[in-house]
């Protein structure tokens, strides 16, 4: 990990972007072998962010910022699903990010 990561109490706009990237890099990681294995795309998406949301409680992030980047993260994904039925399923995924990167914005850098 990171050796300038500070703990989540000490600096909770920087840590929760800095977890936030890392349960994300791994959730793209567990996204792509589940589809190199021939899962569902939603399946495959749903293991991986079950993983990023563990990932970010086992660091102690708080629960109610855990639920709010993971629902952000399936909301991306599922409207950009529902508008692109054909799309890359990697669009998908980073059309998830992107709705992450905005409640990260919206709940620590706004304030």
């Amino acid at each position: 990990m990171v050796d300038n990561t500070q703990p989540i109490g000490e600096d909770i706009s920087k840590s929760i972007e800095d977890l936030a990237e890392h349960a994300g890099e791994v959730a793209l990681e567990i996204y792509r072998i589940e589809l190199d294995k021939g899962s569902k795309q939603t399946d495959a998406f749903t293991k991986a962010i079950e993983a990023a949301k563990n990932i970010m409680m086992d660091s102690g992030c708080p629960l109610d910022i855990c639920d709010l980047l993971a629902d952000a993260a399936i909301n991306g994904y599922t409207t950009f699903i529902e508008k692109n039925t054909n799309a890359n399923p990697m669009e998908a995924f980073d059309a998830a990010g992107e709705f992450v990167n905005d409640a990260l914005d919206s709940e620590f850098r706004n304030n």
